[in-house]
């Protein structure tokens, strides 16, 4: 967890600011390029096609939006009401690194290239998910954190 945690100072807010900003600045460049590519899809269709679309994508993102958000607030909710250990955070992080880069097999990719033009909502989703646990107060892993060095003094 680092060591400037407990004390919440400059160096601690800066790095989560800069951390949570630039996922949310990716992510929102990937939802605006899902977005651009869902518009050039749809714009070369004739008639009033293309803003019933647009309409009906704009309805999906803010759904998925305000679902991720919910989805995501529960979660750290439930988190901030039982935190983990520091041990148990601690295995869970190594479990998390050991899965990146599995990767997706080839028939996936195909299938994630052919659904490229309508996976905005699915960002929008992951955008209200991080927003929503990125700006809280605390962090579950603090909370855990402050109840152990508690129980050990």
């Amino acid at each position: 967890m680092g060591r400037s945690w407990y004390r919440r100072g400059v160096g601690y807010w800066l790095r989560r600011v800069v951390f949570s900003g630039s996922v949310l600045l990716t992510m929102a460049l990937m939802f605006g390029l899902l977005l651009g590519v869902f518009g050039s899809t749809v714009d070369g269709l004739s008639g009033v096609w293309p803003l019933v679309l647009w309409i009906a994508m704009g309805a999906l993102c803010v759904g998925a939006a305000i679902w991720g958000w919910t989805y995501s607030r529960r979660q750290v909710r439930a988190k901030l009401a039982e935190p983990s250990s520091p041990e148990a955070t601690w295995k869970q992080h190594k479990a998390g690194q050991r899965q990146v880069g599995t990767g997706l097999s080839s028939p996936w990719r195909a299938l994630v290239l052919l659904a490229l033009p309508f996976m905005a909502p699915l960002f929008a989703w992951v955008l209200g998910m991080l927003c929503a646990a990125t700006f809280v107060r605390e962090l579950p892993s603090e909370v855990g954190a402050r109840r152990a060095m508690a129980a050990r003094s």
